[in-house]
């Protein structure tokens, strides 16, 4: 027969446990990732008495962790995916912000230079109009050198915070691998029970470290979980726990990668890494700061060698040639930093980039590599992920030329040794280092050093259309004398024949040169004589014969306009990217492409952010506490627990009657 008793204190455990269970969740309603737990009650064995089989009672089997996997492993990708999104916007609208907002911007400085050189070219002797450029100039300087110091500023904070995430990665990582060996021994220990608790702070650590990189999980059978990053690089191992840190790749260059040490050994991992706040933080660098950088430079390098190229063509107040506006691309200290040799070089050998040609500059990373094998280096444009060029070592003091990438890479010492590398950013610093050469309001070259008179002798139709100055280096210019070596005269000979006459010794320097009425000809061109002379006269009309053009240094010149003219007119000439942009346009193009950046970023943010909310409500209405229903479990149990207690009274009851019959 069964004891009634014992069926009765069965009861009065198991609605115990229960009771435990349902105060462990009610206190934990407010812990980060725990999952709610339910006791599981199994009947006890019964026992055959005559022909019938009598129950034994209750016991609390287990304690059940309701959790759902699919949903857990979906929360950890939403999480990752939002917090990369996070991160890449909280960058993208600083940039944005600095790039377009008319106080930081460079349209409306670059806008405000060209407009003064436009009101120099109506007054080009003005001592105030000059020193209002000047002033612009140096403004425009400043603005250069602002922007690319806040991106710096954004640069070096990305740097701080990969530090940082990545320190945190590695804790969190040694924390999960000291759960998985403590579970691990739970489990062997309890015959396969599972330590919900432990399991709970696992999964919400794992769900932290989400937050901060992408993550494959693999389960094993002993409840354990291994963690990989990038492309399968292990991060946990049971309780094996490696460490991610933050370390600056190359000299030269503030440009932190992320590096996975296993023992003595370390893996770049940099490019591999995505998702969480740490992918997102690689993206900023890749899509955001380093174009900024490399599109910022490109800009002011093409603007500082057209401004100045054009004005060297031209002369200041005191008759000299213009010399440069803006400060020089290819200063030594320049040159040496465009190239960074990767810290894991075992070489010695040094380089440095010359900028041959501006306008066809790109705006990219490359690296350059040496292959031992070969002895060859090869060049590849980061950016685009091209090969740019292979090349044999031309050994240390030669140089290698890229045609179509507009510069030089000098090899200036030291020998290779198989995988170095080096990083060259031909444009990365450009901004940073736009300087203001010239100091004094007399330099300005607003005016021409050529000139060209029409004796008002002459009878026929012909007409001067403009001089064009192509080289003041040339000995055709003296800058001492003030007078071009020698000053040339056009004598036309007929309506169709020139001759150019050394207007100093009056010998013909070259004679009977053929002259198409009518049509822009360029005298000393047609005559051979340019481009060495640097420059040419182009006449139009119909000359008569006997007709002359005194062509003279334009000493005195003080009141000529026309390089003005000419500087104006680079505002809207394409001058970068081969002829496919001007300096505003080109950063435009940059402004509209970061804002783009910046409007997806801000939609993939709310997006990512709405569907992670789903999925945190999915798992709380699963494995979440309900506080209504553990309050209605509390009664259930209560009052369960009360009868339990009831039906062992009424055992002493019982057996009190019997004891009394006796």
């Amino acid at each position: 027969m069964a004891d009634i008793s014992k069926i009765a204190v069965s009861g009065l455990t198991a609605a115990k446990t229960a009771l435990s269970t349902v105060s462990h969740n009610i206190v934990n309603v407010d812990t980060a990732g725990y999952s709610r737990q339910r006791t599981e009650f199994l009947t006890r064995t019964p026992i055959q008495y005559g022909g019938a089989f009598v129950g034994q009672g209750v016991d609390a089997n287990t304690i059940t962790r309701i959790a759902n996997q699919f949903v857990t492993d979906q929360l950890r990708r939403d999480t990752q995916n939002f917090n990369s999104y996070e991160a890449y916007y909280e960058y993208a609208v600083r940039m944005d912000s600095l790039l377009g907002d008319d106080a930081t911007a460079i349209t409306p400085t670059l806008q405000g230079f060209f407009d003064t050189i436009q009101e120099l070219s109506t007054d080009p002797s003005s001592i105030a109009a000059r020193q209002v450029l000047l002033s612009d100039g140096r403004a425009l300087v400043n603005r250069f050198n602002t922007v690319y110091d806040q991106i710096f500023q954004q640069n070096e904070t990305l740097n701080v915070e990969l530090e940082n995430v990545a320190s945190e990665i590695t804790k969190l990582a040694a924390g999960i691998a000291d759960l998985n060996s403590t579970i691990r021994t739970y489990a062997a220990n309890n015959l396969g029970k599972q330590p919900n608790d432990l399991l709970d702070q696992r999964d919400e650590a794992v769900r932290q470290l989400s937050e901060l990189v992408g993550l494959q999980i693999v389960q094993e059978s002993d409840l354990t979980v291994n963690i990989f990053v990038g492309n399968g690089q292990p991060l946990v191992v049971g309780g094996d726990a490696y460490q991610l840190s933050s370390d600056p790749a190359v000299s030269g260059v503030s440009r932190n990668n992320l590096v996975l040490t296993y023992g003595s050994a370390q893996f770049d991992v940099t490019t591999q890494l995505s998702g969480g706040r740490l992918g997102g933080l690689l993206k900023v660098r890749e899509e955001l700061i380093d174009p900024i950088f490399n599109e910022l430079g490109r800009i002011a390098m093409v603007l500082s060698d057209t401004f100045n190229t054009q004005h060297q063509l031209g002369m200041d107040l005191n008759n000299q040639i213009g010399g440069l506006f803006f400060g020089g691309l290819n200063q030594p200290a320049f040159e040496a930093a465009r190239a960074s040799a990767d810290l894991g070089n075992t070489g010695s050998t040094t380089l440095s980039v010359t900028i041959d040609d501006a306008s066809i500059l790109k705006a990219a990373n490359y690296e350059l590599l040496y292959d031992g094998n070969t002895g060859n280096y090869s060049l590849r444009n980061t950016t685009t992920n091209t090969l740019v060029d292979t090349f044999a070592n031309p050994g240390a003091g030669n140089s290698y030329t890229f045609l179509t990438e507009g510069f030089t890479i000098n090899f200036s010492g030291g020998a290779p040794a198989s995988s170095d590398r080096f990083l060259v950013t031909p444009t990365r610093m450009g901004a940073s280092n736009m300087s203001l050469e010239i100091d004094s309001v007399d330099q300005v070259a607003a005016a021409l050093p050529v000139r060209t008179q029409l004796p008002s002798t002459n009878t026929g139709g012909g007409f001067l259309e403009r001089v064009v100055v192509t080289d003041t280096t040339t000995a055709d210019f003296s800058t001492t004398t003030f007078a071009l070596t020698p000053p040339y005269t056009v004598v036309f000979t007929s309506p169709t024949t020139y001759d150019v006459i050394d207007s100093g010794t009056a010998a013909v320097v070259v004679g009977g040169v053929a002259f198409t009425p009518n049509q822009s000809n360029g005298l000393l061109e047609q005559a051979g004589l340019y481009p060495a002379s640097g420059y040419d006269v182009v006449f139009n009309g119909v000359p008569a014969t006997g007709d002359q053009i005194q062509i003279q240094y334009n000493n005195g010149g003080v009141g000529d306009n026309r390089n003005a003219l000419l500087l104006s007119g680079l505002r809207t000439a394409k001058t970068i990217g081969n002829g496919t942009a001007s300096y505003q346009s080109a950063y435009g193009q940059l402004v509209s492409g970061v804002g783009t950046r910046t409007r997806d970023a801000q939609i993939g943010s709310e997006a990512s952010q709405s569907i992670l909310r789903q999925i945190e409500a999915q798992r709380e209405s699963i494995a979440g506490v309900n506080l209504d229903e553990e309050a209605a479990d509390l009664i259930r149990f209560q009052q369960s627990y009360q009868a339990s207690a009831r039906v062992i009274q009424v055992s002493s009851e019982l057996f009190d009657s019997i004891l009394s019959a006796l």
